[in-house]
């Protein structure tokens, strides 16, 4: 299995862009991109985000090696690849296995206190969509603030500055759909 630095690398000079055109695309520092290429700092999950959007594919396309794509693909999330987060929570990517979608769904589990990114972000996609599958979190989203409890959905403008924090003192459990 390639690490998460490998495959972006390899996406990227698949697609024939130099580091700072890709850097330029995502809107972070070709210093950044650099850095996170040769394994000397881990990206964040806004700034995986917003590389999967400069190459045009899903998150999970950085945690699994390309293969063709069977006509149904069925799996467990706990046999996906994860992405740990700072608090011991973790980013699951749902995508079918480099299977060509309009959307991107995650696995997210946050710790109490955690946030999803270290400050608000804003994406290229226009639509997201939140279900609460267990737990209460909080949208932080522009000035505003919303609480989205255990089983309700949101929908939102990624675009927009925003970002998911767990204010509770129990992990919870989201999932995440974003458009392409």
């Amino acid at each position: 299995m390639q690490t998460v630095a490998a495959r972006i690398t390899q996406l990227r000079k698949q697609q024939e862009l130099s580091l700072r055109a890709l850097a330029e695309g995502a809107g972070i520092s070709a210093a950044t991109l650099s850095q996170i290429e040769s394994e000397q700092s881990s990206p964040s999950v806004a700034t995986l985000e917003k590389l999967a959007d400069a190459l045009n594919v899903g998150l999970a396309a950085f945690f699994v090696n390309h293969r063709e794509p069977p006509e149904v693909e069925i799996f467990d999330l706990d046999s996906r690849q994860s992405f740990p987060l700072k608090r011991g929570g973790r980013l699951v990517p749902l995508a079918a296995n480099e299977r060509p979608t309009g959307f991107d769904p995650i696995f997210v589990q946050l710790e109490p206190g955690e946030r999803f990114n270290e400050e608000p972000y804003g994406l290229v996609g226009k639509q997201a969509f939140v279900w609460v599958r267990r737990g209460c979190a909080v949208l932080e989203f522009g000035d505003s603030h919303f609480d989205v409890c255990e089983t309700q959905c949101v929908y939102y403008d990624p675009r927009k500055q925003h970002n998911w924090h767990n204010t509770s003192n129990s992990s919870c459990e989201l999932l995440l759909i974003r458009s392409k």
